[in-house]
This record gives structure tokens, sequence and C-alpha cells, in this order.
């Protein structure tokens, strides 16, 4: 049986790495412990360059006015890779979301101190190395009040099916605004989340509670990656969807659909 402590102890942790391991042990054994190469796909290229315009207009380089332009100048070369081959018609949807979201995109920046733009914050807890990166920090200049502004390329349904993947947003956001306060010492007092296909803006309340209980969620998980020693893949044909398109070590995996 194979030790795999010195690896584990000097792994610096993040949500993404306790994410997927809780999806697939053998996903977070090939990425995180045989560092095989990661695969992008059409979702993460999507994803990458919409986090990427509002990067350039939060950091100065766009103009508001810019951001439809942009879009429509660079799609093509951001976006490498093909989608999926169902739902049909995937590829024209993103590309008319994204066009809208960017052409009607409205915010007063001049009402704002922008702290942090995609910045690694390092710091340890509870003898952990852990790292995070959040999309924006933004201070408002009237209050002082730090607020913690994320992006996410996934479409809301707005019905029940939203509470599972909401739940999870709220896991990485509560646990980014603790290590701010940790490794920064800013209290982020509210969570802005952007739809961006729904061109749609949620925002949430900082629950102290609810940061604990991530906080046990995420060490438990990091104490569950540490005792860990087969590495089995998720066998849960509800996965398959995310095996085939998603999974960035999808081409190093040895599973085997029955």
């Amino acid at each position: 049986m194979t030790d795999y402590s010195f690896t584990l102890d000097n792994m610096r942790f993040s949500y993404s790495s306790a994410t997927n391991f809780e999806t697939c042990r053998r996903q977070f054994y090939l990425s995180y412990i045989e560092y095989a190469d990661r695969k992008p796909n059409f979702f993460s290229d999507y994803g990458l360059f919409c986090h990427d315009i509002l990067e350039k207009y939060f950091g100065g380089e766009l103009e508001i006015w810019d951001l439809e332009d942009y879009y429509i100048d660079h799609y093509g070369e951001a976006i490498q890779n093909a989608p999926p081959p169902y739902p049909v018609g995937m590829a024209d949807q993103y590309y008319q979301d994204g066009l809208e979201f960017f052409a009607n995109f409205d915010f007063d920046l001049n009402a704002y101190e922008v702290v942090i733009i995609e910045d690694k914050i390092d710091c340890t807890v509870n003898d952990v190395d852990l790292v995070v990166k959040p999309d924006l920090v933004l201070r408002e200049k009237a209050t002082g009040k730090y607020s913690l502004v994320d992006y996410k390329t996934s479409k809301l349904k707005f019905n029940k099916y939203d509470d599972d993947k909401i739940a999870g947003y709220m896991k990485q956001f509560y646990l980014y605004s603790h290590f701010l306060k940790e490794g920064r010492n800013i209290d982020i007092s509210t969570i802005t989340v952007w739809f961006i296909r729904n061109n749609h803006v949620m925002n949430i309340v900082v629950d102290p509670v609810e940061v604990q209980k991530t906080l046990d969620w995420f060490f438990n998980i990091i104490e569950n990656i540490k005792k860990e020693q087969n590495w089995e893949p998720t066998t849960d044909k509800k996965t398959k969807f995310f095996c085939d398109f998603l999974c960035g070590v999808r081409d190093e995996c040895d599973k085997v659909w029955e």
C-alpha cells in the first residue's frame, strides 16, 4: 500500500481540490498526486473567457462600452474546444447568452474601490496550507463595506433544481470569505454572484453560522483525503456526462463504463 502522506502533507488545499475529491477520488489522485496533464473543455474555455473580460474591465484595461465588441472579436480564439454533442444548439445558446450579458452590462464602478482581482491568497489554518483565488473583492466607498463578487457561467433554472447548485457555490463563497479574513484581514459583508448566462445578480449577506459549517465540511474533506488509499473512480452513472466531457483528466483515467 503506497504512502501518500508526504505529498498530501505538503499540499496546498483549495475549494477546487476538496470538491474534486468529493466528486471523484480517482480524479483527485490523477490531478493532485500523479500531476496528470489536465485537458480543458468547452465550458472551461467559455468560463475563462468571460472571467478574462470582466478582469480586464475591473482592472481598467477595458471600458464598459468596449465589452460587447471585445466579446465578439475574441470569442472564436478563446473558445478552442467544441461543446458536447447534446443538447443540440448549445454553442449558439452560450454565445448569445454571453453577448446579451456584455451588451447590457451596467455597473457603477465609481461607487467602489477595486481591492482584489483574481489574486491568489495563501494562508495556514489548523496546520493546513490553503489557497483561494477570488474573482473580485470590492469596497463600497459610501459605507466602507467589502463585497466578494463571483461570476458563474452555469445557468439557473429558477426552480428546485437550483438548490444543490447554489448550496455548492455557497460553500465556495463562505470559504473564500473566511480565508480573506485570515489572509488579508478583509471582512466580507456581502457575497454577490453574477450569473452571466441569466444576466441575474444574487446578493447574500454573510452568515457566520454557515461559514463555520463550511469550515467543518472543508476540514473533514481534507481529513478524508489524507486517509484515502484506494482512489476509486465514482461509479454513479449520473456522473457520466461529467466523466465524458468535463473531467480534466478524462483522457488519463482507466474507468470503464459497463
